[in-house]
């Protein structure tokens, strides 16, 4: 009785196999045949330019030609680019989907693996850039090295000291509080424009009190082998964003409309009111990673407010999820081009305050805020005054070209003068 089943199930598999191979079998002569199995089965296989959709285990016959295959479980898909061998008919793909759960880490809620698209991403030593300077942290004094992030949704990036990888998001036109390793700042709004010839301008102010105060969380990311390069919404920070690195990033649960913000009008010289109109909802991050002669990895976070999450992707792990007659596949590694710079002698200091002072740079009057000028690269002497009253002074590294922002809210002066505090709306 039991010989009998055994010959049974085996012509059930047998007929099944004949029926899969028949399916596509129909291309002519020059043809690949494909078995395509994954850990677990019953994963669901797309192959561009098929119109069919297949479940593993499947074997498939295909013109010896590209095949981008996507073949898919749960919250997993794996992208193959297949190039068939030469002088070999049969081609065995196996996914191990238990692997890639292995290999990362993180609130992910979908994530695409590639593999054999030889794509490259630009490496550190690629990218390496001369230290741009910070202002010490401080906090009554507002920003730091501030560069443009994201375009969709729009975002600024603030780093707040050269040495150590974190970085803050800034939504645009969302108001927010400037926070470095748990230690909270000043109250700052950025305000993004895009110009058609692919330009850009931000303009960043600090403000009193707002309706909403958008809230944050830490990604703490991180990769085996490191330096992997990372992109959040398909940017990637030239020279800063590579593993391991935090991003303290922010999170709106629902859209706002009309939140008041009362701040400072540094022109007009007296506090307004301005009405932000809408912030839509961003909870959802699309993260990438990238290590060259490794498969390279996309996914979307489902973030809640307040937290602290630590993404890790293994790619040694990850390559392995995936195997090709056995084999894992191989991918090329670029060489790494050496990079000459050009540092600019001059950078673009800006220093404003709430109140008009004084300002000294290297013992020598040179104007009050809101004070804007090209100043000699490197480090200077920096004295904010309000008559005989010292706000601020300290000696700061303003960097090599580009532009250093420097907000100061004299919150001890303001107390001295008498100056009425805003409540909040």
């Amino acid at each position: 009785m039991f010989r009998k089943e055994h010959v049974f199930t085996a012509l059930i598999m047998f007929l099944l196999t004949i029926s899969a191979f028949s399916s596509v079998s129909a291309f002519g002569n020059e043809n690949i045949v494909l078995q395509i199995d994954s850990r677990p089965s019953n994963a669901t296989v797309i192959i561009q330019g098929i119109n069919k959709t297949f479940k593993t285990p499947a074997v498939i016959e295909l013109p010896s030609k590209n095949w981008v295959i996507r073949i898919s479980s749960g919250n997993y898909t794996v992208l193959y680019n297949l190039v068939p061998p030469e002088d070999e008919r049969f081609v065995k793909i196996v996914v191990y989907f238990g692997r890639i759960d292995l290999a990362v880490k993180g609130p992910f809620k979908n994530i695409t693996v590639e593999y054999g698209f030889n794509s490259t991403v630009p490496t550190k030593e690629d990218e390496y850039v001369p230290p741009i300077a910070a202002p010490f942290w401080d906090e009554e004094v507002c920003g730091g090295i501030i560069m443009f992030g994201p375009k969709n949704p729009p975002m600024v990036i603030y780093k707040y000291d050269n040495k150590d990888p974190y970085y803050q998001l800034f939504l645009n036109s969302t108001p927010s509080i400037e926070e470095y390793r748990g230690r909270k700042g000043c109250k700052m709004i950025e305000m993004i424009y895009y110009f058609g010839n692919e330009s850009a301008m931000a303009r960043g102010f600090p403000y009193r009190e707002a309706s909403f105060i958008v809230p944050y969380s830490l990604l703490s990311i991180d990769s085996q082998p490191k330096n992997a390069t990372v992109y959040i919404f398909d940017f990637h920070r030239f020279g800063e964003w590579f593993t391991p690195f935090d991003a303290l990033v922010p999170v709106v649960m629902e859209p706002q409309r009309n939140v008041s913000l009362i701040h400072y009008d540094l022109e007009l010289g007296n506090l307004t009111t301005t009405v932000i109109p809408y912030i839509p909802e961003l909870h959802t991050y699309k993260i990438s990673m990238g290590h060259n002669g490794y498969p390279f990895l996309e996914g979307w976070l489902e973030l809640k407010p307040n937290q602290s999450y630590n993404i890790r992707v293994n790619f040694n792990i990850l390559r392995s999820a995936l195997t090709v007659n056995g084999k894992e596949v191989e991918m090329q590694v670029p060489k790494t081009k050496k990079t000459t710079y050009y540092l600019p002698n001059t950078t673009l200091l800006i220093i404003n305050s709430t109140i008009a002072l004084d300002v000294y740079i290297d013992g020598s009057y040179v104007g009050k805020t809101p004070f804007k000028d090209e100043v000699p690269s490197g480090e200077h002497d920096i004295l904010l005054k309000f008559g005989s009253y010292v706000v601020y002074h300290k000696k700061l590294d303003i960097g090599y070209g580009g532009r250093f922002r420097l907000t100061v809210i004299p919150v001890k002066l303001l107390k001295i003068l008498n100056v009425p505090k805003i409540r909040s709306v």
